[in-house]
């Protein structure tokens, strides 16, 4: 009779031990077991980032773009990512273009992202695992820009702004003396950057900074008198200032977000990689047609300078406006929220015409 006790309190303890494993048991186990029943996308994108190896991605895209008929252009590879043009055979369309990558990455589970930009290109991004390693651009053939019969007085033709980069070496008296507004970007500490900034003010033009690696902003534009806004063709080693009107290249707005998210005003522009300056130019009339805004970045010894600036000259002949580029970057401000005054007025009033 003395033992009963013991044995129950043992019987207690082991019948508690064992509910404690089972329930253990069931706190290891059941998860796993209904994770591809709640999950099944989470287990599917395990298996594309471990079975697919970098080698295996880039074959894969290779593929897609041959298949596609796309042609390389430019091509590098910097930080394991490659970023490359190429050029979409004539008569291409890009939502057809858009579908067929999406089925052959669907086909070869890999992640990859594909969006139209600037209104005529096709970005791909492919990625390995969590790492990107594609970044490419695929450009349309496109016929000759598009000609709009629009007058001189007209607010609603699409805004072009040419920015000249490089300037302070030598004098620029060719690009200053010319009838059209021309925005110029010019570096600090050079020979001829006050003696050009102060003449491109005095003709009406617009002077803006470029900006030298391994210079603050604040200090570049200080060193430059009259700059409304600032070339950015890298990253800046302190943050912009919220009033500033930056300038950068299309194809690199991802890569300084973080640098230029607290400016006001971020005009892209596109610069020559594709081919020569002019057909580069035909590009922008295509993005100006198509958006309203189109901005080209030519440097100051380019030899296709003066064919651009002529072209500029007689911009109006083809219905085209050209601006500064802190107008461009303000585009929706300055042609208005309703698409400009002539829509404003279009059920039969007068535009307003200034007395003068």
């Amino acid at each position: 009779m003395e033992d009963r006790p013991r044995d129950t309190l043992k019987r207690s303890i082991l019948i508690g031990l064992a509910a404690l494993g089972v329930a253990a048991l069931l706190i290891w186990v059941m998860p796993l077991a209904l994770d591809p029943l709640l999950s099944p996308g989470g287990k599917s994108k395990t298996q594309s980032s471990v079975a697919h190896t970098v080698d295996d991605v880039d074959r894969s895209v290779q593929e897609w773009l041959r298949r596609v008929g796309a042609v390389e252009v430019l091509n590098r590879e910097s930080g394991g990512v490659i970023r490359a043009i190429y050029r979409l055979p004539r008569g291409a369309k890009n939502g057809q273009i858009i579908h067929r990558i999406r089925s052959f990455a669907d086909e070869a589970n890999l992640e990859v992202y594909v969006r139209i930009v600037d209104g005529i290109d096709v970005e791909l991004r492919a990625y390995h695992g969590p790492d990107l390693r594609h970044q490419l651009l695929l450009i349309p053939d496109l016929p000759d820009p598009p000609t709009f019969s629009k007058g001189v007085k007209d607010p609603n033709r699409p805004l072009l702004a040419i920015i000249v980069t490089g300037l302070g070496e030598a004098a620029a008296a060719s690009i200053i003396d010319q009838p059209v507004p021309v925005t110029v970007a010019i570096k600090p500490f050079t020979p001829f950057s006050l003696r050009i900034a102060r003449r491109a003010a005095a003709s009406w033009h617009e002077v803006i900074v470029d900006l030298p690696n391994g210079m603050a902003p604040s200090e570049a534009q200080h060193a430059v008198p009259h700059a409304t806004g600032i070339w950015v063709n890298g990253a800046p080693v302190t943050p912009l200032a919220a009033e500033d009107v930056v300038v950068v290249p299309a194809d690199r707005m991802g890569r300084r977000k973080s640098h230029t998210r607290r400016a006001s005003r971020v005009l892209p522009v596109q610069q020559r990689e594709r081919r020569t300056t002019m057909e580069t130019l035909q590009r922008v009339r295509h993005i100006a047609a198509r958006s309203g805004v189109g901005a080209l970045v030519v440097k100051a010894d380019d030899p296709e300078l003066g064919e651009v600036l002529a072209w500029a000259a007689k911009a109006h002949r083809y219905g085209y406006r050209m601006v500064l580029a802190t107008e461009a970057a303000r585009g929706p401000e300055v042609q208005g929220p309703t698409g400009g005054l002539a829509t404003a007025f279009g059920g039969g009033g007068l535009i307003p015409q200034s007395p003068r």
